[in-house]
């Protein structure tokens, strides 16, 4: 927070880096139409298919220390809003709207009481359940 109070021009990628952490849909289910084959594995039609977003946020093969977080991480191509035909729909708008709110306010000064927030106890969609902080 310190760092982002110096040099509020880092926030949008702290939000990125954010969002590949603490991304809110961890996982989806999808079922083929047709056979298909990734990577070698035949996936038989009408098979349930678990694709685990978060994992790929922390695959070591795309982001160097995935584990870390890093608010001025290069390259930060994450799937907090899912991609290609399942890309969330309304993701990128409130994401640059988030980008310049955050620009025309200052970051909390104050972080929330306790060890942080209560989570939503659900295995696809997280995040906290209600978060109050006092500015």
């Amino acid at each position: 927070m310190d760092r982002l109070r110096r040099d509020p021009e880092l926030l949008p990628l702290a939000v990125e880096e954010l969002l590949r952490n603490e991304l809110p849909v961890h996982m989806r289910e999808r079922i083929p139409h047709a056979d298909i084959d990734v990577a070698g594995t035949k996936i038989p039609q009408h098979a349930s298919v678990i694709l685990v977003l978060a994992s790929g946020n922390r695959d070591p093969m795309r982001f160097h220390e995935p584990d870390r977080f890093e608010p001025t991480r290069p390259d930060n191509q994450h799937l907090g809003f899912g991609s290609g035909i399942h890309l969330c729909y309304g993701g990128p708008g409130p994401d640059r709207g988030i980008h310049r709110a955050q620009r025309a306010a200052s970051p909390p000064r104050q972080r929330p009481p306790g060890r942080g927030p209560p989570y939503r106890q659900n295995a696809m969609l997280r995040g906290p359940r209600p978060l109050s902080i006092q500015l």
